[in-house]
């Protein structure tokens, strides 16, 4: 009896041990991942027109941006724009973007400014990428605001969509 608790008692302390150096050997990984994923976002288009202006808003978008190398991808999909009104909103989906077939836009690219999100800041970066809309890739780049402040980032872009 007493060698099967202590038996017991040794498997109990090499299933803690081992439950220690796990979390030693995942801890790096998390540690230096500068990885980040949307939370909340806010995208604003503006469009002037004849007869009266456009204007829509989105909280969907969603995306990563790799710190490490400057690699990020944004999505939207197409039907989550909010109009000041419905009849803009059903032309916007059916007429203009087609949002049953191309129901998602995206961003897709990297920038070269190292970035470590641990210092607090303000920086310019230029998003050089990859736009696509209504199923054409457009190349782009794209100056960006980005604030860093305790580990969260902010990025600001204001920039003109050009039809083809």
């Amino acid at each position: 009896m007493e060698v099967f608790i202590s038996g017991l008692i040794l498997a109990e302390n090499l299933i803690y041990k081992m439950r220690e150096l796990l979390i030693l050997l995942l801890l790096p990984l998390f540690c230096l991942s500068q990885k980040m994923f949307v939370q909340n976002s806010q995208v604003h288009f503006f469009s002037s027109a004849p007869l009266e202006d456009i204007t829509a808003i989105s909280n969907k978008l969603e995306g990563v941006v790799d710190f490490d190398t400057g690699d990020f991808f944004f999505r939207i999909p197409i039907n989550t724009f909010i109009f000041p009104s419905s009849l803009m909103q059903q032309h916007f989906n059916e007429k203009y973007m087609d949002s049953e077939t191309y129901s998602v836009s995206y961003f897709k690219g990297n920038f070269s400014e190292k970035i470590n999100i641990s210092d607090n800041q303000l920086i310019n970066i230029s998003a050089i990428g990859t736009l696509n809309m209504h199923g054409v890739n457009q190349d782009v780049v794209i100056q960006t605001n980005l604030m860093i402040q305790d580990e969260q980032a902010q990025f600001n872009s204001v920039f003109d969509v050009f039809l083809k």
